[in-house]
């Protein structure tokens, strides 16, 4: 499993000349370790005394965060085997004509899964960037720039999923689920880029 590797392990098995790992499950990292910043903002924020009357939103903030970062780390692995399921798919024969429908319906299949992953994905980045403003806004001031690092990286970590999402519709038949789907891609991208807008037009280090 890949979450079960050191970063270096991973890293070189990101390196090799493999389909999978790609950047989908670099997206799903990404995100989780977005989520682990706002954990760790919380846990400092929540250690200080001065900081009591926001206890209730530190608390709230580190459970959130949390089981988003498991949610996003066990997605690196998901993302990897969706695409290994696509090439599967593809290497299917494809000799006689029931041989070709077989294949055509599991390339389908596959494609559809290797959509819905970094969807799910793009959803829970975008959870975890509202949580960052929790973090900008409530958390521990010395853990600002850590916090801001945890907005940077859940914005690009949900643009990336929704990248490979929107790459994958390109092999999709059916018209009507490609539409529907470029509209969730579409709103979902949005609402990041104005989050991440909004935080970080609050955010000072001052």
């Amino acid at each position: 499993m890949l979450k079960k590797m050191t970063l270096e392990a991973f890293s070189r098995e990101l390196a090799a000349r493999k389909a999978a790992p790609g950047g989908g499950s670099v997206s799903a990292l990404t995100g989780g370790l977005a989520a682990a910043l706002s954990t760790m903002v919380a846990e400092f924020t929540l250690a200080k005394e001065k900081f009591a009357d926001r206890k209730p939103e530190m608390e709230r903030l580190r459970v959130d965060a949390e089981q988003l970062r498991k949610q996003l780390i066990t997605a690196v692995d998901r993302d990897a085997q969706s695409y290994r399921e696509v090439l599967a798919a593809l290497r299917l024969p494809k000799s006689t004509d029931q041989e070709k429908q077989t294949r055509s319906r599991a390339v389908q299949k596959a494609f559809r899964h290797a959509i819905e992953v970094p969807l799910e994905v793009a959803k829970y980045c975008l959870d975890v960037l509202q949580l960052t403003e929790i973090a900008v806004e409530l958390g521990n001031p010395d853990m600002i720039t850590d916090a801001g690092v945890g907005v940077l990286l859940a914005r690009s970590a949900a643009l990336g999923a929704l990248m490979n999402a929107e790459f994958n519709l390109g092999s999709l038949k059916d018209e009507f689920l490609v539409a529907e789907l470029k509209v969730k891609i579409e709103e979902i991208k949005e609402l990041v880029v104005i989050k991440e807008e909004e935080i970080l037009r609050s955010f000072t280090l001052a």
